[in-house]
């Protein structure tokens, strides 16, 4: 089998810079999306409908303990593990193969596991589970899991803050419940019936669930896993197909989508379930978006023959398009070609988009905020960093680190087992003062519990630590 390569030299120093503000707000910053590198997967030519071949799926990503990172893309054979930056593939896990044109897999990430949903049958059908900790050498496939007659599934999604997988039922009625104490043994423990469903998002003992053809999402409480308590649904005028949903770790925005031509991608204030209020709109060129994911300010969609998209959301009520990587350059019909997913939570800045026709495109993210104050003159005489202010807070804060000379810096959150859970910034910076925010988030968007959290600076070998108390 034969894998396309690639490769792009000169990567940017200038690595992920993550600027958070408080909703509502504006942002001040240039977004740049850079080309790592490219690589193809076989697809079959005479796809589904109007795709001009298929194979290609959804993405997602893994970070090791030992900070190398991963892709792992659905592929018309299986599920691949790619090395990121280096565009080597690392493995590849057989999955089914057979019923489905389109060879839908999505996967998500729980500890060192992967866990794959299809929408076929064949080779290792269920829920395939897949050991990642092998790597950098190879990955192990572990089982695949079926529960009754759910053995093809559309989406899942993993609640990492509690150890649950919400995965779709094979007849569109529903979630069920799995339970990931045990991680190589999950346990079917409950089930939501719902009008339609075609995505979940679950985060912290609740869920959000695109409802499809019903034209509405609800939210659900499944703090009880045998009870689970809806909290809204909402009905969209004149709705599409609503495809997607996904909030923002503080729980004030969800941003859906509407799998049909002309329909646009909507951003909604969720702060008080009982009035959710719809807020801003938008859509590209080619009028038909498929996913969205929601990070630091900035949506990042999965925009088919547009490609993949950076919409600034700093000021919900006027989202706006910052930045765009076209991975479908043939043209911008609205048609299911070219992207299909787009994962922006890598902790190294990296953004991974997947495309129907079997590419997998990995970008660099460069956020560049007006909050970075230069002072040349004259230049600082010492390297330090400022205690937080405020402190204690909730649920942002902010440092100001001044350098006296250009150097490399990193600038990292610690949790108090002493785990990195978020890279502010890791390249280059003048000499100056530079301030940086934090808004008690991991580098998936995952909000973090009150604690102590050390924030570690680092220039030129030398080092400086500050602690920091989050009270929710």
């Amino acid at each position: 089998m034969n894998y396309w390569l690639f490769r792009f030299s000169g990567l940017l120093s200038l690595m992920f810079l993550l600027v958070l503000r408080p909703f509502p707000g504006s942002a001040q910053s240039t977004v740049t999306l850079n080309l790592i590198g490219r690589m193809w997967f076989p697809s079959n030519l005479n796809g589904c409908f109007s795709a001009d071949t298929s194979g290609g799926s959804d993405v997602w990503g893994y970070a090791a303990p030992d900070g190398r990172e991963y892709a792992l893309m659905g592929v018309r054979d299986g599920l691949a593990v790619v090395a990121v930056p280096e565009m080597q593939l690392v493995d590849l896990v057989p999955g089914p193969t057979q019923q489905d044109c389109f060879y839908h897999r999505d996967i998500k990430t729980y500890r060192h596991y992967a866990y794959v949903v299809s929408e076929m049958r064949g080779t290792n059908e269920g829920l395939m589970i897949v050991d990642l900790s092998p790597l950098p050498d190879s990955v192990r496939f572990v089982r695949s899991y079926i529960h009754g007659q759910d053995i093809r599934s559309h989406n899942l999604s993993i609640d990492t803050t509690r150890g649950f997988a919400y995965i779709l039922k094979q007849n569109y009625s529903g979630f069920r419940i799995v339970d990931l104490s045990d991680p190589e043994n999950p346990v079917d423990v409950g089930q939501v019936l719902t009008p339609d469903i075609h995505d979940v998002y679950a985060d912290h003992d609740t869920v959000f669930v695109a409802e499809g053809n019903a034209g509405s999402f609800s939210i659900y409480d499944v703090s009880d896993k045998t009870n689970p308590v809806l909290l809204a649904r909402v009905q969209i005028p004149n709705a599409g197909y609503v495809h997607n949903i996904w909030a923002n770790p503080q729980r004030t925005l969800a941003m859906t989508t509407e799998e049909t031509t002309g329909k646009t991608v909507k951003l909604w204030d969720i702060s008080d379930l009982s009035q959710i209020t719809l807020l801003g709109e938008y859509l590209a060129p080619n009028q038909l978006a498929h996913n969205t994911h929601l990070k630091g300010g900035y949506a990042y969609i999965s925009h088919y023959t547009y490609g993949v998209v950076v919409v600034d959301i700093h000021d919900p009520l006027n989202p706006v398009e910052v930045a765009r990587y076209d991975t479908y350059p043939k043209n911008d019909d609205p048609a299911f070609r070219g992207c299909w997913g787009a994962y922006p939570f890598s902790p190294g800045g990296y953004l991974f988009a997947s495309d129907i026709e079997g590419f997998l495109t990995v970008l660099q993210v460069n956020i560049v905020p007006t909050g970075i104050v230069e002072e040349p003159h004259p230049a600082p005489e010492r390297f330090s960093l400022s205690q937080n202010f405020p402190n204690p807070f909730n649920p942002r804060t902010g440092v100001v680190l001044t350098v006296p000379a250009a150097g490399q810096v990193e600038v990292s959150v610690f949790n108090s087992t002493g785990q990195r859970i978020a890279t502010l910034y890791s390249g280059r910076l003048p000499a100056g003062s530079h301030r940086f925010d934090w808004d008690g988030t991991d580098r998936r968007g995952q909000s973090q519990p009150s604690g102590i959290y050390l924030l570690r600076a680092r220039w030129q070998g030398q080092q400086v630590v500050r602690k920091m108390l989050l009270l929710r």
